[in-house]
């Protein structure tokens, strides 16, 4: 068991900074919250996070 959760958190690690990079940070300290975009309008109405590609936060605010 300890060997697939070192396993789990190896890959949770690798693909946070895969995300880094994809955003230009050289590192994953270097994200802001202006980082942060849900690819779903139900994930950003429950993260209260822009859709991505918008400055529009479901929920939040008119139309």
């Amino acid at each position: 068991a300890g060997r697939r959760l070192a396993n789990y958190l190896k890959v949770m690690t690798l693909e946070a900074q895969t995300i880094a990079r994809a955003c230009g940070k050289n590192h994953l300290h270097n994200l802001e919250p202006e980082d942060l975009c849900s690819l779903s309008i139900e994930a950003a109405a429950m993260a209260g996070v822009p859709l991505a590609g918008t400055t529009w936060i479901p929920g939040q605010g008119g139309f």
